[in-house]
């Protein structure tokens, strides 16, 4: 048992109290939310500690309300996780978002908190009741009253005003909905003492707390923990909901698995969270809890159904028969083998995404039945075989007892992936994603904003070869072709703009596309969708800096110069001696340019974004580098060729990984055929111009009067411009969505991701075009009025980001 990781000589220590959830009171982000099956924070450190002390990458199938992904995510260990209860995932997500923030976002969500919590019985009374949750009330739970009256009201307002936030700020919605769900039993008519149950008369009498008060209160520790939560330096990835599910995914290559499944007791998990459910849309009908039973490891009576519990494990066959002759209900043989059936299944899972040697470490509890004991720790370490998984101990972490009051214990398999001969056979081609899941962990966990994607320059150097307002962040970008391609796909963005899809598509293996009626769109997408060659980048610089020494700029170049002027004239930006050199440049690349070269692309894009900027790199005077702001500060000589040089260099010495596949930018007009090259697309992904926003050609004028523009071009080719036909009608898109149709794959996806605004639901007038060829999977709204506006002090009216999901 030669493993590096395993560190024979430390015993496992922690405390009795740190294997529950109620060893981590008073933690940081502990107590957002009471879950009583899961533990503390010191027993994830513990644990780590002793058997996997290397560890870089961890799994959590059973993540409860994230206190392993949270505890790594602080030590700088990636975690990928799955949970099956949606609300459960809400708290994760809340929880991951807000230890992902800086300090100063920390402090600022901090403050409105606070005040949400002291403007709140003002606030919520002014809203008026959830009609729609009232019916998903009646619906799911008939008759039953679990609230008095004045409580249901409170709920029911309250719900207007969550939606109303999630809308308008995000995190500060996601931490209301917390505050409201982590108080809902407690202010209730139910109790949870172990699993749900109405209160007694006598517990009634005492008073229920107020509601609206004791979400306040929550409000207040969620708002302390802002400041006292530290910043996590990993990130937690979901990656399934249901661990049962984890086998179906290509392998994680984990070094260890941290994580406590359904113990065998009988407790009805989805039952005990029915109200937080109901409350966040998740049961709208008295048919939704038994689909989510139906879905989870088989571990109560409840979960049972006649498609469980048919097939018995070896190594439970004495057990469950014993069960079988003996228990008070006929269930609970078919539970335990369904229950030990199903984890020989997340095992599976479990082996596949383990490296070979590393560790899994599951903490679980043993269990008694009409008197018949069930040593679940001692056949889960048998099933565990069947997955390569060998027992290396089983730690007693504490004793226990049953409702009848015998002696029970907790412990801790530990567990180690035997070295595997098998070669890896690669999926690619003979499994696919599961798209729809994917989104529904997109649109959950809004991947792009957790840590590390949410920082402001993550990905590849080369997004920044050029500046250009308006492109979708890289993360959001990654994000999207993870979730709706595999390795391999074709990939397609007919709105290519800067190439941040595509080139996001490109660098994560697949075969990319793009399509743009712009030089300059095509050029900055080519220059990153394609691996230039460093001895034809020089030949170009250095027949550039030839022709800028022996010649004189054309009488076309200083008429548009001096005639294109829109914040001040272009000659006004620069030293005299700079400006000659850049109109000789806007004749030689007007004269060479080949925008679908990899060499010319990456010249000429790092030749405009030197144009004009606020740091030394530019070559125009003070200004703005995605803007051209009039200028300030001094006319000061700058050398053409050397900033260029820089900029080239640069890029040139950026790596990118051995999966990146080049790609290919059309330069077309999206109203007319599309060329015939593109075609069997797997995944169509793209941002068209939002409604009534930005205009491109108006924040990059100087890069279009670079790229040939005159002073007439910017009055007469915008009007082909799908950014300018949209505005008096969207009719333009019944020919997108056919060439669309035309060149996806059947069965392949078309994501939209568009603005929302005052002005305009972009997904909704664009659905009933899209409906004449698609399947509209979904419309999706992510709120971004809490975005940062990098120094531009008008970015148009946008105020959510619609994703309109499309399928052939």
């Amino acid at each position: 048992m030669n493993n590096p990781q395993l560190s024979f000589e430390k015993e496992l220590s922690v405390a009795p109290k740190h294997v529950t959830h109620s060893g981590g009171k008073g933690e940081f982000l502990h107590d957002w939310y009471a879950y009583l099956e899961g533990y503390s924070s010191e027993f994830v450190h513990s644990v780590l500690d002793t058997y996997m002390p290397n560890a870089q990458k961890v799994l959590e199938p059973f993540a409860g309300v994230g206190t392993t992904p949270l505890t790594l995510g602080f030590r700088g260990i990636k975690t990928f996780y799955s949970e099956i209860n949606p609300a459960m995932r809400k708290v994760i997500n809340a929880k991951l978002t807000i230890a992902a923030l800086p300090k100063d976002k920390k402090l600022q969500l901090f403050n409105e908190i606070k005040s949400l919590s002291a403007e709140l019985p003002s606030l919520y009374i002014q809203h008026s009741e959830k009609s729609e949750l009232r019916k998903y009330y009646e619906a799911a739970f008939k008759a039953s009253v679990y609230f008095d009256d004045s409580m249901f009201s409170k709920i029911l307002k309250i719900r207007s005003l969550n939606d109303e936030l999630l809308l308008k700020n995000p995190t500060l919605g996601l931490a209301l909905e917390v505050a409201v769900i982590s108080k809902l039993i407690i202010c209730s008519r139910l109790k949870r003492a172990g699993d749900v149950r109405f209160k007694t008369q006598k517990e009634l009498d005492k008073g229920l707390p107020e509601f609206i008060l004791s979400v306040q209160e929550q409000l207040l520790l969620l708002a302390e923990d802002c400041l006292r939560c530290p910043k996590s330096i990993a990130e937690a990835q979901l990656v399934a909901h249901n661990a049962k599910q984890l086998h179906e995914l290509k392998p994680l290559g984990v070094d260890g698995v941290i994580t406590s499944p359904p113990y065998l007791n009988g407790t009805n998990y989805f039952r005990n969270t029915k109200l937080e459910l109901w409350y966040m849309g998740f049961i709208t009908t008295a048919t939704c809890l038994r689909g989510f039973r139906d879905q989870v490891v088989t571990s109560g009576i409840n979960d049972v159904t006649k498609n469980k519990g048919n097939i018995i494990h070896p190594s439970a066959q004495d057990v469950v028969t014993e069960l079988a002759e003996n228990a008070y209900d006929g269930r609970i043989s078919k539970m335990a083998a369904g229950y030990f059936e199903e984890m020989g299944l997340v095992f599976n899972g479990l082996s596949k995404h383990l490296k070979d040697g590393g560790i899994a470490c599951i903490d679980i509890g043993d269990s008694l039945y009409g008197g018949i004991h069930v040593p679940t720790h001692d056949i889960l370490s048998e099933i565990a075989k069947d997955s390569s998984l060998n027992t290396l101990e089983i730690v007693k972490l504490r004793e226990r007892r049953s409702k009848s009051g015998a002696p029970l214990t907790q412990s801790l398999i530990v567990l180690e992936k035997a070295k595997s001969d098998k070669v890896m056979v690669s999926m690619s081609g003979l499994q696919k994603c599961d798209i729809p899941t994917k989104w529904d962990m997109f649109k959950e966990a809004l991947p792009h904003l957790q840590h590390p994607y949410s920082k402001r320059n993550w990905g590849s150097t080369l997004h920044s070869v050029c500046s250009y307002q308006g492109k979708m962040k890289p993360a959001l970008a990654y994000k999207l072709v993870e979730a709706f391609s595999s390795v391999g796909d074709k990939v397609l963005d007919p709105f290519s703009g800067s190439g941040t899809i595509p080139f996001e598509a490109a660098l994560n293996g697949r075969e990319s596309y793009g399509l743009d009626i712009g030089l300059l769109a095509t050029t900055l997408s080519n220059a990153k969708m394609k691996r230039p060659n460093r001895e034809n980048v020089t030949q170009i610089i250095e027949s550039l800096e030839a022709y800028i020494a022996n010649s004189e700029p054309s009488e076309a170049s200083i008429k548009d110069a001096n005639e294109v002027k829109f914040n001040k004239s272009i000659p006004e930006y620069f030293h005299e001696d700079t400006f000659k050199e850049i109109l000789c440049a806007r004749d030689f690349f007007i004269e060479n340019h080949d925008s679908q070269s990899a060499d010319w692309a990456l010249v000429m894009s790092c030749m405009m974004h030197i144009l004009h900027g606020n740091r030394p790199y530019a070559l125009s005077r003070n200004s703005h580098p995605i803007t051209p702001y009039a200028p300030t500060g001094d006319f000061i000589y700058k050398n053409l060729i050397e900033k260029l040089w820089a900029k080239v260099n640069k890029s040139l010495d950026t790596e990118v990984e051995g999966g990146f596949v080049n790609g290919h930018c059309f330069q077309a007009d999206i109203l007319a055929k599309w060329p015939e090259e593109i075609q069997e697309i797997d995944a169509i992904i793209t941002s068209p111009p939002f409604f009534d926003s930005t205009k491109f050609y108006m924040t990059n004028w100087m890069r279009y009067w670079f790229c040939g523009w005159t002073r007439e071009d910017f009055d007469t080719q915008p009007k082909s411009f799908v950014e300018v036909i949209q505005k008096k009608s969207f009719d333009a898109y019944d020919f997108i969505f056919n060439e669309c149709h035309e060149r996806l794959k059947v069965g392949g996806y078309a994501v939209f991701h568009l603005g929302h605004s005052d002005k305009c639901n972009m997904a909704e007038s664009l659905k009933s075009y899209a409906e004449k060829y698609f399947e509209v999977v979904d419309i999706f709204t992510e709120s971004v009025e809490h975005c940062e506006k990098h120094g531009i002090a008008d970015k148009g009216g946008v105020k959510g980001h619609q994703y309109l999901v499309l399928r052939k």
